[in-house]
C-alpha cells in the first residue's frame, strides 16, 4: 500500500511538472532541433568554409531569427566603437541648447552690458560663469577693450578672474600688443597677474620672442616673477632649449635665479641629455657666461630631476663623472639621495651601504638622513652616526636626534647609552633629548 502511494505521488509530481513546462515545449523543441542539426553537421564533417559564429552564420535558423541575431550583434559591436568627431560635434551642439546659455547669447547679441548685468542677478555657480564666458566670447569678438574694461570694473569674485582671462586670450589672439598696453594700465593686484599670464601664454603660441621680450620689459616685482614662471613652464613644453636660454638671460641680467632653476628642472624632465649639454655649455666661461656664474644650484636641480626618473641610472651617471668634469660636484650625491630616499628608501639604503668610505659617501648619507628623519628618525640617526667627518656627523646627529626624541625619547636615550661615545659628546646628545622631549 505504501509503495502504491509513493508511485502515485511521483506520477502526480511528474504530471504537474509537464503541465508547467507545456508552454515552453515549442521553444525547447526548436532549440533541440538547432542543436541536433549542428551535431549532424559536425558529425558529417560538412562544415561551411566560413566560421560558425552564430551571429554571422545562419545555421538553418529561420530568416527572421537570423536577421534579429545579426542586428543584435551589430548593435553590440557599435557599443564598443569610439565616439567619432561628428558625434562629438553633435553632443556639443546639444549642450548649446541649454535654455540658460541660449538666453545669455540672445541678450549678448542685443546688448552685452545688459546681458552681463542680467547674469549677475542669477544664482552664483558654474552656470552663471558659463553664461558670462559665452557673453565674453561674443562681446570680445566685436570690442575686446570695451569687454575687459567692463569686466575690470564690474565683475566680482572668481567670475572676474575667469572672464578676464578668457577676454585677454581672445584679444591676444588678434592683437597682443594692444592687450599688453591695456594690461599695463590695470591696478597691480591678482587680477592683473591673471590677465598678464593669459596674455603671455597666448602670445607665446604665435610669437614666442615678442612674448618673452614683453615679459622681460615688465617692472621688477611679483607680477614679473609670476608671469615669467608661467611663460617658461609653457615654453618648456614646446621649445625647452629656447626657454632655457631665455631663463638664463633673466638670471644673468636680472637675478631671477629661481626661474632658471625651475626651468632647468623642467628641461631635464623633458630631455636629460639636452639639459646636460645645456649645463655643460654654460659651465664654460669662454662661451659667454659670466665667470662668477655658479651652476651648483642648477646642477642640484638637474640631478634631482634625473633621480625622479631613474635614481639608479643617475647614481651611475654621477659615478662616471671625473673630478675634472665641469658637472662634477661633491654635493651631487646629497641631491640624489634627497630624492631617492623619498621614492624608495630601501633601494637607496642598499646602494648607500655598498659605497666606499669617503667624502662622497658622507655627502650621500647626509641627503639620505635628511629625507628619512621625518618618517624613520631612528634609522636617520643611526646612518648619521656613520658619517666620518666629525663636524658634519655632529650636525646630522643633532637634527635626527631632535626628531627621534620627540617621537620616542626612551628609545633615543637607550641608543645613546648603548653606544660608546665620549663623555662630553654623550652629555651633549643627552641634552638634545631633554630639550626635545614633550612634557
Amino acid at each position: 500500500m505504501r509503495r502504491q502511494f509513493t508511485v502515485l505521488l511521483i506520477a502526480v509530481i511528474v504530471g504537474l511538472s509537464l503541465m508547467l513546462c507545456k508552454p515552453y515545449f515549442p521553444k525547447l523543441k526548436k532549440e533541440a532541433s538547432v542543436v541536433y542539426q549542428l551535431w549532424q553537421m559536425l558529425r558529417s564533417d560538412n562544415l561551411p568554409e566560413t566560421n560558425l559564429d552564430p551571429f554571422l552564420e545562419d545555421i538553418k535558423l529561420s530568416p527572421t531569427a537570423a536577421t534579429a541575431v545579426k542586428e543584435e550583434a551589430i548593435q553590440r559591436r557599435k557599443l564598443l566603437e569610439p565616439v567619432l568627431a561628428e558625434q562629438g560635434e553633435q553632443q556639443n551642439s546639444q549642450l548649446t541648447l541649454d535654455p540658460f546659455i541660449l538666453e545669455a547669447r540672445r541678450r549678448a547679441e542685443e546688448d552685452p552690458v545688459l546681458a552681463m548685468q542680467w547674469l549677475q542677478t542669477q544664482s552664483s555657480g558654474s552656470e552663471r560663469l558659463r553664461g558670462m564666458l559665452e557673453v565674453v566670447a561674443l562681446w570680445a569678438a566685436e570690442d575686446s577693450e570695451a569687454t575687459l574694461l567692463w569686466l575690470e570694473s564690474n565683475a566680482q569674485g572668481l567670475a572676474r578672474l575667469a572672464t578676464l582671462s578668457s577676454g585677454v586670450e581672445l584679444w591676444a589672439e588678434r592683437n597682443p600688443t594692444e592687450a599688453a598696453a591695456w594690461i599695463e594700465g590695470m591696478a597691480n593686484d591678482g587680477s592683473k597677474i591673471t590677465a598678464a599670464k593669459s596674455l603671455a601664454i597666448t602670445w607665446l603660441q604665435s610669437q614666442p620672442e615678442q612674448a618673452a621680450a614683453w615679459v622681460s620689459a615688465l617692472p621688477q616685482g611679483a607680477l614679473r616673477n609670476d608671469v615669467s614662471m608661467a611663460l617658461a613652464s609653457t615654453w618648456i613644453e614646446t621649445d625647452p632649449q629656447a626657454a632655457a636660454v631665455w631663463a638664463l638671460t633673466e638670471a644673468e641680467f636680472y637675478g631671477n635665479y629661481p626661474l632658471l632653476e625651475s626651468t632647468i628642472e623642467a628641461f631635464t624632465l623633458e630631455s636629460s641629455t639636452d639639459a646636460e649639454l645645456f649645463l655643460r655649455d654654460i659651465a664654460q666661461p669662454s662661451n659667454g657666461t659670466s665667470e662668477s656664474f655658479d651652476i651648483s644650484s642648477l646642477l642640484s636641480k638637474h640631478v634631482q630631476a634625473r633621480a625622479k626618473e631613474d635614481p639608479l641610472a643617475t647614481a651611475q651617471w654621477l659615478a662616471s663623472l671625473s673630478p675634472s668634469d665641469p658637472l662634477y660636484s661633491t654635493q651631487s650625491p646629497r641631491s640624489l639621495m634627497q630624492v631617492w630616499a623619498e621614492t624608495d628608501s630601501i633601494a637607496a639604503s642598499q646602494w648607500l651601504s655598498e659605497q666606499e668610505a669617503g667624502y662622497q659617501r658622507d655627502t650621500a648619507i647626509i641627503g639620505f638622513s635628511e629625507s628619512i628623519e621625518r618618517y624613520e628618525p631612528e634609522a636617520a640617526t643611526i646612518w648619521a652616526n656613520t658619517i666620518s667627518e666629525p663636524e658634519q656627523r655632529m650636525e646630522r646627529l643633532r637634527a635626527s636626534l631632535s626628531n627621534w626624541a620627540k617621537a620616542a625619547p626612551r628609545d633615543a636615550k637607550q641608543w645613546i647609552s648603548s653606544n660608546e661615545f665620549e663623555s662630553a659628546l654623550r652629555d651633549d646628545l643627552s641634552k638634545i633629548i631633554v630639550e626635545n622631549t614633550d612634557k
